[in-house]
């Protein structure tokens, strides 16, 4: 009896180690997947429909397990279901413009459904107080070169100091879009208790023919000063890696005129169990 006990508590030690081993696993996890860390580089790619005229599409950062994308962007539910022609094409959600708002549109439950776009767009909370404006995709290396890399779509706004990005600028073309650039010289933030970082190099891009804006941005601290060694300056190899690697992101981005399917009046119509005369107003939006 004694034997057996022995052995029984030998086993539930065992299971317990084993347990406690693959709980102890390092890395990363997202769906239960462990996610396999990869050289820095811009092999993440976004599509979507904008504002029923351009197809938006751009690189994003890839590699280190710490990214997490654009998470400013939603997955497109059309593409995933299949059938529903142009509106299915892209791997992100469309953005559309409903009476002079911008606003995500995605399937939920069998109808179309439209999502706020406020913090992104405009940059104020639930009562319409401006707070700032929230990035689509954005990241910060926080642990060694303190640089900052972000990409938003803004409707402008002076008030909201818009205005600040495109003052002195230069106009640059890259593959036929024209930008406007902005260089500012890096700084020391590391003492500074408001911000960490600032921004040393803005890129506007005004989309035409629409009230808004693309801007990526740039921002970075030189660390002189950080008392644990902090900074572009003590990771100089890295932070003129990220320059080049956000250069190369405002090369990717590309604006492609599309078919309007008037997205407007198959909202008031449609759901997703109509799927056949849906998609007859596509066809027929399409010819």
């Amino acid at each position: 009896m004694r034997t057996r006990f022995r052995l029984l508590l030998a086993l539930i030690a065992t299971l317990a180690l084993i347990a406690s081993c693959a709980a102890d696993v390092p890395g990363v996890y997202r769906g239960g997947q462990l996610m396999q860390a990869g050289p820095l580089d811009i092999q993440e790619h976004y599509s979507y429909r904008f504002v029923d005229k351009w197809r938006i599409s751009h690189q994003w950062l890839s590699g280190p397990v710490e990214l997490r994308g654009c998470q400013g962007y939603g997955s497109n539910s059309f593409n995933r279901l299949g059938g529903y022609g142009a509106l299915g094409i892209e791997n992100m959600e469309p953005l559309i413009e409903l009476k002079g708002i911008l606003y995500s549109i995605y399937e939920h439950k069998g109808k179309f459904e439209i999502g706020s776009t406020r913090e992104n767009i405009y940059g104020t909370n639930r009562d319409g107080k401006f707070e700032g404006f929230s990035a689509f995709c954005q990241h910060v290396f926080s642990k060694d070169s303190m640089d900052g890399l972000g990409l938003y779509i803004v409707k402008p706004d002076p008030a909201k100091g818009t205005d600040e990005w495109i003052e002195g600028a230069h106009p640059v073309t890259i593959n036929g879009l024209q930008w406007l650039h902005k260089k500012i010289p890096i700084q020391d933030w590391s003492r500074n208790r408001e911000r960490s970082i600032a921004p040393i190099e803005i890129w506007v891009l005004k989309i035409p023919d629409t009230q808004y804006w693309m801007l990526l941005r740039f921002s970075a601290s030189s660390g002189t000063s950080s008392k644990y060694g902090y900074g572009a300056n003590f990771y100089p190899e890295k932070h003129q890696r990220l320059l080049d690697l956000f250069h190369k992101i405002v090369e990717s981005v590309k604006l492609e005129p599309i078919t309007p399917i008037n997205i407007d009046y198959l909202l008031k119509a449609w759901t997703i169990g109509d799927r056949p005369r849906f998609l007859d107003t596509i066809t027929a939006a399409h010819h």
